[in-house]
């Protein structure tokens, strides 16, 4: 590899200088600035890939086109050219073909999922791995260092640990030969000047991508689990999230408090708890108004102000300092929820609730 080095700090750079060329990485020439990798450029013309594309008028923002680069450039345009040619012809076609059983299905028969049903409690086959496990843990006992199974133990690993590095390199060796053998072909041809991509323009508005305005023209629908999911991500801050939105103390608090939760599939899940941040990230002042939306239940609201009781009473949250902003916000799902209140006719709604925490006791 060929380089050249840019840094005005003359000390640092050649203490880059020698640290790469103890890697074996040839250093063409250095430059203190912008201006000085253009005449370094200029003279090393052979010994670099490509000629200099443009001369900023900032010196120290340079732009040199590589010939390495090419490959790049034909690569978005293909990738761009079978975007346009998927939304024309292929999204139609998959949304014709598409039903929810379908979709269902690719979720759970997904290679990746598979992998790890394989090796979870949900394969029958190894329900001797659990106790097994849990059998060695408890009576393992470790070895000398001077140990020869501990030595042939370290060898071993050490060469499956090179063999793995090899084999990385060698596929990354492998892709990037094959990666310019098929796009430095196609970079052969002239790629015009083109305006901005349609999905670059989107994505510089994240408002405008799909899946954010779906989220948000659901806002004012939903359920006691669309409810528990947006509360959590209101009550979250960058400082620190109370753990009843993130997953500090999830395990334990998950189990303690599964009476409140309701039994959904994880894909289910996972689509619920992805709308509701987006929800609660840019509208956060509609996502707290709408929340009685979702909670028009009595019985489902006085739940969820319990649940919420229960885990900020909860002695190992307590020990996690809320912010003010958390405060504030705990504040305001309180008052736009309001007391609940019950009449006669509803007693029974309030007893099943009363129940439902103390069972969770």
């Amino acid at each position: 590899m060929r380089v050249v080095i840019v840094e005005d700090n003359a000390l640092l750079r050649e203490g880059i200088v020698a640290l790469l060329r103890e890697r074996d990485v040839e250093v063409v020439a250095q430059a203190e600035d912008g201006d000085g990798l253009l005449r370094v450029i200029s003279g090393h013309a052979n010994s670099l890939a490509g000629p200099v594309r443009e001369r900023p008028t900032d010196p120290t923002l340079v732009t040199v086109a590589l010939e390495d680069e090419r490959p790049f450039e034909a690569m978005n345009e293909i990738s761009e050219f079978n975007q346009r040619a998927y939304e024309l012809f292929g999204r139609p076609l998959v949304q014709a073909m598409s039903n929810e059983y379908g979709a269902k299905l690719a979720r759970l028969l997904h290679p990746l999922r598979l992998q790890r049903w394989a090796f979870s409690d949900l394969n029958p086959a190894l329900w001797w791995l659990g106790p097994a496990a849990r059998d060695v843990k408890a009576h393992r006992q470790a070895l000398p260092a001077e140990d020869p199974a501990r030595q042939a133990e370290s060898i071993v690993s050490e060469v499956v640990s090179a063999s793995l590095d090899c084999q990385q390199g060698l596929r990354d060796a492998v892709g990037e030969a094959s990666f310019f053998e098929i796009y430095g072909n196609l970079s052969a041809f002239y790629f015009g000047s083109r305006p901005e991509p349609a999905a670059e323009q989107r994505a510089a508005n994240p408002r405008e991508l799909s899946s954010v305005k779906n989220a948000l023209a659901s806002i004012d629908k939903g359920a006691y689990a669309e409810a528990l999911a947006r509360v959590g991500f209101l009550m979250a801050h960058e400082d620190g999230p109370l753990p009843l939105s993130r997953l500090e103390l999830a395990h334990d608090l998950l189990d303690e408090y599964r009476d409140f939760l309701s039994e959904l599939p994880l894909d289910q899940v996972r689509r619920i708890a992805g709308e509701q941040e987006i929800i609660a990230r840019y509208e956060p002042e509609r996502a707290l108004q709408t929340l009685p939306l979702l909670l028009s239940d009595r019985k489902q609201r006085a739940l969820l102000l319990t649940l919420l009781d229960r885990v900020l009473a909860d002695p190992r949250v307590q020990r996690i300092e809320p912010t003010a902003a958390q405060r504030a916000m705990l504040a305001k799902i309180r008052r736009v929820l309001g007391p609940v209140r019950l009449v006669d006719g509803n007693r029974r709604a309030a007893l099943a609730v009363r129940k439902a925490v103390t069972k969770g006791k």
